[in-house]
């Protein structure tokens, strides 16, 4: 179990509690206690030591009690006993956007409806309506909503499966018969969204490797099995297959098994101009069944046998990567090493797990930047505790002493909000209050049902704030619950282009907002990035690697990022754009 196990167990410990009806101060007890848990830098073996677990703001008694058992046995005794009286398809039915678990108790005891083909089927037939506060309105969006929890069954987000991917990867590494594994397919390429799970292993002895992957204590079954590939199944039906091949094929194997078809295609494509032939077999000189197989050692190999700059798996989509491997202009794509500061992060002055101190000493110390924005939501997002225009001076206070404390030459905690746009394009606070950040961004929490040109003109008002350095999740959406809202990206790039307004890629796994495919036209235009781990807790600015996986599928390099400047540079940028904006905004944006 890890702890990402573990703190599942309790939030759906906090599920099952509230459909049973259980006081709030219980529920919100392990809801709390899995953010807690999962905010504790500490491992979990740390955690595990006597007494450790109660010592953590937010853990209690009886929340540790059940994060030991869970631990230890891999299951909870009371979650076994609470599921007996709900709804067979719960986890399924709670997939359907907007169905909270109170309306899933309330159709239940209403309407008998155990599962999401039940709903469905309530919805459809107008009895839905027969329950408490459903109108035939509601009854459509439930469908739209029945109609995408379907559509996104079986698939994951990229955080979810590279958790489920590595200690995979982990165990086939350790089986003494395999000599090289990798994972590969959509995961190796690191889309947002991952179906299957594709791993790819070299071995002499493929029989012992198949005993191994089809033995892992994760496999609820196995799917089929032959002398090449095994699939397996893990929980939440989510399907991985492996394949076995000798050590000489390993390289073209991997590469084949990573690529898009659209980018295999084309690299065939490139091999059969230079009468050469390419498949997960290997590269062959020739097309013939009788053509010599040439040795390649690894992907580079391959790459340069052909012709071509190395290119990284994210960017093997089939979207120009070839033409520009030929002409050796690949971009050299920003990387971990290259992220100085991190932005749009959260404390428990909103909804965050943990305190500005806290998320000033990790980002200094854990990981090494030098500079970090408090952005804790604003006033209008009371659901997260938005911080109230009234107490702006004391949190400021509170990021002006842990400067003072952690701070200096080569880091400094800076001051910043995530102020909420409003209806209109207007922003939450007033430019008074604005002008006291030293980074604002800008974002949308409410209103997503305005039309397609209300929504645009609304971001790019937004845009010509001159207190606004970045808008944050543009689009919207919640990957694999909720689409994007209506608007015109193109015409919000054109507006980040004129206004100068940096664009996020929101890091949170369930966001991975600017959408990679939109970032290499915005680059084109002149935009800017920042990518931001939208982080709620001290683990969660982990959440700044899934952002740069997007950067690099959008083909950006450090210069593109704003997080990549210096401490120095970036004070220097955030306060030259403002006095840019505001320029430009006395001038009517007439100039710009």
């Amino acid at each position: 179990m890890t702890k990402s196990d573990i703190a599942a167990v309790l939030r759906e410990s906090a599920h099952l509690l509230e459909f049973h009806g259980e006081n709030q101060f219980k529920v919100r007890a392990f809801s709390n206690a899995a953010r807690a848990f999962m905010a504790e830098p500490a491992s979990l073996e740390e955690l595990l030591v006597p007494g450790r677990l109660e010592q953590v703001k937010g853990i209690g008694k009886a929340t540790a009690e059940q994060i030991r058992e869970v631990a230890a046995s891999g299951k909870s005794a009371m979650n076994e006993r609470l599921r007996e009286g709900t709804p067979s398809g719960l986890a399924d039915l709670m997939r359907v956007p907007k169905l909270g678990v109170k309306k899933i108790a309330q159709l239940y005891m209403e309407a008998g409806i155990n599962t999401l083909d039940e709903l469905e089927e309530a919805c459809r037939t107008g009895r839905i309506t027969q329950c408490r506060g459903i109108t035939a309105a509601g009854a459509k969006k439930l469908l739209e909503g029945i109609e995408l929890a379907r559509r996104y069954s079986g698939q994951l987000t990229l955080r979810q499966a590279l958790l489920a991917a590595e200690p995979i990867l982990e165990e086939l590494r350790r089986c003494p018969a395999v000599i090289r594994a990798e994972v590969a397919g959509s995961l190796r390429r690191q889309k947002e969204i991952v179906g299957d799970l594709d791993f790819v292993a070299s071995s002499d002895n493929p029989e012992a490797v198949m005993d191994c992957f089809a033995g892992l204590s994760w496999a609820t079954s196995v799917i089929a099995r032959g002398p090449t590939k095994t699939s397996i199944l893990l929980p939440d039906d989510v399907q991985a297959d492996l394949r076995v091949v000798s050590d000489d094929c390993y390289a073209t194997a991997l590469h084949h098994f990573t690529g898009s078809k659209e980018h295999n295609t084309q690299l065939r494509s490139r091999a059969l101009k230079m009468k050469l032939k390419v498949n997960e077999y290997g590269l062959f000189d020739g097309d013939s069944p009788a053509a010599a197989c040439l040795q390649v050692s690894s992907e580079d190999e391959l790459f340069q046998k052909l012709k071509l700059q190395p290119i990284p798996p994210e960017l093997r989509e089939g979207d120009g990567e070839i033409d520009a491997a030929a002409a050796g202009k690949l971009p050299k794509l920003v990387d971990w090493d290259d992220y100085r500061g991190v932005l749009h992060c959260h404390t428990d002055w909103s909804d965050g797990g943990n305190t500005i101190a806290e998320m000033a000493e990790a980002a200094r110390d854990q990981f090494g930047w030098e500079y970090i924005a408090i952005c804790d939501h604003s006033e209008l997002a009371a659901y997260a505790g938005g911080i109230k225009k009234a107490e702006i001076p004391d949190q400021q206070a509170e990021i002006a002493e842990v400067d003072e404390a952690l701070g200096g030459k080569k880091f400094r905690v800076l001051k910043g909000t995530e102020c909420d746009i409003l209806r209109d394009g207007e922003m939450d606070y007033p430019d008074s209050i604005l002008a006291t950040m030293d980074v604002v961004v800008a974002s949308i929490h409410s209103r997503y049902n305005q039309s397609g040109e209300e929504m645009t003109a609304r971001i790019i008002r937004a845009m010509e704030n001159p207190y606004v350095h970045i808008i944050g999740h543009v689009s919207g959406r919640l990957l694999l619950m909720r689409e994007a809202y209506d608007f015109d990206m193109d015409a919000v790039l054109k507006a980040a282009a004129r206004t100068r307004t940096v664009m996020e890629i929101n890091a949170d796994p369930r966001r991975l907002d600017i959408d990679w495919r939109h970032c290499r036209r915005a680059k084109e235009m002149g935009v800017k990035f920042s990518i931001n781990p939208d982080a709620h807790s001290v683990d969660s600015m982990n959440n700044v690697r899934y952002g740069i996986s997007m950067a690099r599928k959008g083909w950006l390099e450090s210069g593109d990022v704003i997080n990549c400047l210096d401490l120095k540079s970036f004070v220097k940028w955030a306060a030259e754009l403002r006095k840019w904006k505001l320029d430009q905004a006395q001038n009517g944006w007439n100039q710009a």
